[in-house]
């Protein structure tokens, strides 16, 4: 037969076959897998198989054509479509071996129950402790979605030949789980169309127009709707609408904070509607404990979503919500900043919420080969990957502890010493900047929330002012009509001359057009009157008001005011979407297309940018007192920070505010931060103890799996065998890093492993060691030396 061998290069190979015996079988047995279940005639190796395997995990991006021909030019030879077709087939059948394989491997060790990956995939999150203490958030996960992993839909009369679906994957939520919430949020898109937009296409049924997104709830206030649409806003235009003709728009996706996937969702014809996060969040009540701090980019607003849903009891009760990502909360208004914004959160450590970005940078490079893939294909794809991505993550979770431990610590040895002696020089305890921070906190909560005038009111001098406007054009196209006669006017004569004639008619035109105007302007000027009478009407007013009367001058100053907001906030929406722009331009897998996209959108951007910044000097100068002009140097330096907040206030009550001085606010932040680094720090010898207690009961389980397997005679011994030793090489490393941990200058956690809750399995003491007849008591003392020696080891270095 035929085969293909990368190692060999062997182009043909006899299999012998009994009698008895079937010839994919046979094949089997020799290392290779036929090409086709019935009359095979080309087979390829499974070290071929398994090194595209390996290749694609590491490279998603790798496809099959490119594998065949490297095939073929090791075996010298033109590229055959042959090697391809077959390399594609036998991987499909090869990877379905290897999921029955891991399954049964799963069964055997007790790990295939429901929810099992989810509760134990991350032993930093899920290895819970007896006597550790209670952390102020249980758990701690970020969901986000992402459109690069769309698929085609079937266009015109073209027929799908696979019609699979690929059930096998323990990450994705069934579509029936998800559209239970489909209708628990509906589109604002009357009401706030520039959000929903971002996320809709005209050309989707209209169901899915009717879902809402996750920032549409009715609740939501002008600061929470600022947040969102400054969000949106900030999306680059070829990502504001899907095109129809994708069936999958991409993916809606969750992660703890040491970035192992929870679960997956397919977002299907739509954008990043609201039932894919709600769908998230009611698995993760459903399967976790109380206490869930989520990681969005418009937590603020999906926290108000979850709340409005049916959800928010249970979401309530177990002492849940939402903030905002670390980086994307820079977009959010500094009010929103001031509570949602994990620098600002008790308990929340230095943890940034980005670890779905993280994910989906990684992710996408699957783009290319799911595009065009079928259905089953596109999820099978996605579901190695990220199964490859979680042992990526728990192979470097002990670095990962190692980094946050080593940032923490920093922050303490550099920040502490320096607000100490600023507290000191100042006269001032760490007590006053946490009263400053609740101060500023509560002065945001209501700046541009301006106690309301009047609705009419404001109607009432806009019309006014607008009726006295008319009012002296009208006056002054009738002075200039009257003025524009000759004293000298006589009437003409029958008989005049063509000169003449020319001059009459030329002074017939003019006159039809200064009456034709006068007239409109008199029309204006009456329709504006009997608007400001109506008015008046309406409100009982019995004197019209004049520049002078004091309700009048109240609600001018309302106005200004209010312009002058809407001025800074477009102006602030259009520098926050220039600083997204700039940071896409950096990313290294943007394509050249997109990037000069992007850099003609920041050419358009910054010409929108200057005239928002007319418009901004042209407010700030009918302010009482005048607010001093914006240079455009300046506003094109703007980074993440609350400039633009402080601009906000109209009422110049902040130079008495100790916490709005720019030296004070300096130490504020600083005082925020060794608070966050103590909290890792506490969590980081939690999660340290977790994983290495973790580690020593695994090493102990798979042993035990391995000898009790071998004596059984099981089938999948030798699988249960090489995921042992594949396990323990990983854990060996995982040790070696705790080492470093525990060896930091500065570690205040218990360098030995404890004992796993709920369970009477200890990693010190085994339950069986405690017995009677104490054959395990070699076992145990072992165990215990390797305690003490972790301990003498890190004492040795401190």
């Amino acid at each position: 037969m035929d085969v293909i061998d990368m190692v060999t290069l062997e182009k043909r190979k006899c299999f012998p076959r009994a009698a008895t015996q079937r010839t994919t079988t046979s094949i089997a047995e020799s290392g290779f897998l036929p090409a086709s279940p019935v009359d095979p005639s080309l087979a390829v190796s499974f070290r071929t198989l398994e090194y595209f395997r390996r290749l694609r995990l590491r490279k998603a991006s790798y496809s099959v054509e490119a594998f065949a021909k490297v095939i073929c030019d090791l075996y010298g030879i033109p590229y055959r479509r042959r090697f391809r077709t077959a390399i594609s087939d036998t991987y499909d059948v090869y990877l379905s071996i290897l999921r029955i394989v891991d399954g049964r491997v799963k069964a055997y060790l007790g790990e295939d129950g429901p929810n099992w990956r989810v509760k134990n995939s991350c032993p930093a999150c899920s290895c819970k402790l007896e006597g550790e203490p209670d952390l102020d958030w249980d758990r701690m996960f970020c969901i986000d979605g992402n459109n690069s992993l769309k698929r085609i839909a079937k266009i015109g009369d073209r027929e799908i030949a696979d019609r699979r679906e690929f059930t096998a994957s323990d990450y994705y939520l069934l579509e029936e789980y998800v559209d239970r919430f489909k209708d628990e949020v509906k589109s604002t898109r009357g009401q706030d169309a520039g959000i929903v937009e971002a996320d809709s296409d005209s050309e989707w049924e209209d169901d899915q127009e009717e879902q809402g997104t996750p920032a549409d709830f009715a609740g939501a206030d002008d600061i929470l709707r600022q947040c969102t649409q400054n969000w949106k806003a900030a999306a680059k235009d070829e990502k504001k609408k899907m095109w129809s003709i994708f069936e999958e728009t991409g993916v809606f996706a969750s992660a703890c904070r040491h970035g192992f996937i929870l679960w997956v969702v397919d977002m299907v014809r739509s954008g990043e509607l609201a039932k894919y996060a709600l769908a998230v969040v009611a698995k993760a009540l459903e399967v976790f404990d109380d206490r869930l701090l989520i990681g969005y980019d418009i937590g603020c607003t999906f926290d108000g979503t979850i709340k409005r849903s049916s959800l928010g009891p249970e979401f309530v009760r177990l002492q849940c919500r939402c903030c905002v990502n670390a980086f994307h909360g820079y977009s959010h208004s500094h009010s929103c900043q001031t509570v949602n914004h994990p620098s600002v959160i008790k308990g929340a450590g230095l943890e940034d919420f980005e670890g779905m970005e993280r994910a989906f940078s990684a992710s996408n490079e699957l783009a290319p080969i799911t595009r065009y893939a079928s259905k089953y294909h596109r999820r099978m794809h996605i579901d190695r990957h990220y199964a490859q991505w979680d042992e990526d993550k728990y192979a470097n979770l002990g670095t990962m502890l190692y980094n946050n431990y080593r940032q923490a610590l920093a922050i303490l040895e550099q920040e502490v010493p320096l607000l100490e002696q600023w507290l000191r020089d100042n006269a001032c305890q760490e007590q006053d900047l946490e009263a400053w921070q609740r101060e500023e906190a509560e002065y945001f909560a209501t700046i541009g929330k301006v106690t309301e005038v009047d609705q009419f009111a404001v109607e009432y001098v806009a019309r006014l002012r607008e009726y006295w406007a008319l009012e002296d054009r009208a006056a002054n196209s009738m002075s200039a009509f009257v003025t524009s006669i000759p004293e000298d006017y006589q009437p003409a004569s029958r008989t005049r001359s063509r000169r003449a004639t020319t001059d009459y008619l030329r002074d017939a035109s003019d006159t039809l057009k200064r009456e034709t105007e006068m007239r409109f302007l008199r029309e204006r000027r009456d329709s504006a009157l009997r608007d400001v009478i109506a008015l008046e009407l309406r409100m009982g007013i019995e004197t019209r008001w004049t520049p002078s009367t004091p309700r009048f001058i109240e609600t001018a100053q309302y106005v200004t005011e209010r312009d002058y907001r809407l001025a800074l906030e477009e102006l602030h929406r259009l520098v926050v979407q220039r600083l997204f722009e700039l940071q896409s331009m950096n990313l290294s897998h943007t394509a050249y297309k997109v990037r000069v996209s992007i850099a003609k959108s920041l050419q358009r951007r910054s010409k929108a940018i200057r005239r928002a910044l007319r418009a901004y000097n042209q407010a700030a100068a009918k302010l009482v007192p005048a607010r001093p002009p914006l240079d455009w140097s300046k506003v094109s330096h703007y980074a993440f920070i609350e400039e633009f907040e402080l601009l906000r206030d109209t009422r110049n009550d902040l130079q008495d505010k100790r916490w709005a001085q720019s030296n004070t606010r300096e130490y504020m932040k600083k005082s925020r931060n060794i608070r966050r680094a103590r909290e890792e720090i506490s969590r980081c010898n939690l999660e340290v103890r977790r994983v290495h207690t973790h580690v020593v009961l695994e090493n102990e389980k798979l042993d035990k799996a391995v000898q009790s397997s071998l004596a059984e005679r099981n089938p999948i011994s030798g699988a249960i065998a090489e995921y042992r030793d594949r396990r323990k090489a990983v854990n060996e490393r995982l040790l070696a890093v705790i080492r470093q941990i525990y060896a930091l200058k500065g570690f205040t956690g218990n360098p030995t492993p404890g004992r796993r809750e709920g369970t009477s399995i200890s990693a010190a003491v085994d339950p069986e060691d405690s017995s009677d007849d104490g054959e395990d008591d070699e076992a145990d003392e072992e165990r215990q030396a390797e305690a003490m020696r972790m301990l003498e080891f890190a004492n040795s270095l401190t």
